[in-house]
């Protein structure tokens, strides 16, 4: 049996490649689309606008705002998802995807939204790293701008977690095995193709909402709006399957 460990490394630069692609085939384009339409009608974006869509991934979102009419950029740090969402492009609206860290964005003051989706936030050790995000996301908004945060919600994630699921993708085998271990959801990743078996591990803080408030009021970025799903529903701590947060500049 080869076995290859893709654990050695900061978790979000190894795991975001080829396999990635394989274990999360149920995201699909079609999700994609509904969910950007429950966000322009949570944000009433207007076509034509300037949208950053923040970790696109392989672009699921980033297309389906391009066909809406939104001038998309998407920006990842994967290439390797970078190249796919290049691949998956053709015949669609155009999208600048640009290759960067969260940390340092190569843009200012130029995006009339920043979305952030999929819970693409929380993933660095330190506090000041993903505080960093928002001063970020502060600095690429126009004045009038708006951001949304797609993140998990800590009480129902708690609730609900499965410690262990096994499925079949294609000729993949897939075991996740997930814990809550100091202050993070973890999950440990298992792909299992042939007599070969590789590992990957993902980490995110559950961050309640009032930390995520605390950490985008000190990025200068207020909150006008919190729910507990891009449709717009009340927000709660425990029931609620998603933390979603909306602001602005606080200036």
């Amino acid at each position: 049996m080869n076995e290859t460990d893709s654990r050695n490394g900061p978790w979000y630069v190894e795991s975001f490649k080829h396999d990635y692609l394989k274990i999360y085939a149920h995201r699909t384009d079609e999700a994609a689309q509904r969910e950007v339409n429950l966000i322009i009608d949570l944000l009433n974006m207007q076509p034509g606008s300037k949208v950053l869509d923040l970790c696109c991934g392989h672009g699921r979102h980033s297309r389906a705002l391009a066909q809406k009419g939104f001038k998309v950029t998407g920006l990842d740090l994967s290439a390797v998802l970078l190249e796919e969402a290049r691949k998956r492009q053709k015949g669609l609206p155009p999208i600048r995807y640009v290759q960067g860290d969260v940390r340092q964005l190569p843009f200012e003051r130029e995006f009339d939204y920043v979305l952030n989706l999929f819970t693409s936030f929380g993933y660095f050790d330190k506090r000041q790293e993903n505080i960093t995000v928002f001063d970020e996301i502060r600095k690429v908004l126009k004045p009038t701008g708006l951001f949304l945060i797609d993140f998990l919600n800590p009480g129902y994630v708690k609730r609900t977690l499965k410690p262990y699921t096994e499925r079949q993708v294609d000729q993949l085998k897939i075991v996740e095995r997930r814990k809550i271990e100091d202050g993070q959801v973890v999950k440990t990743i298992e792909v299992q193709e042939g007599r070969s078996k590789r590992y990957y591990e993902e980490r995110v803080h559950l961050f309640s909402a009032s930390e995520m408030k605390s950490f985008i009021q000190e990025a200068g970025l207020q909150v006008t709006g919190l729910y507990g799903s891009l449709a717009g529903e009340t927000y709660d701590a425990d029931l609620s399957e998603r933390m979603i947060l909306v602001g602005q500049p606080a200036d």
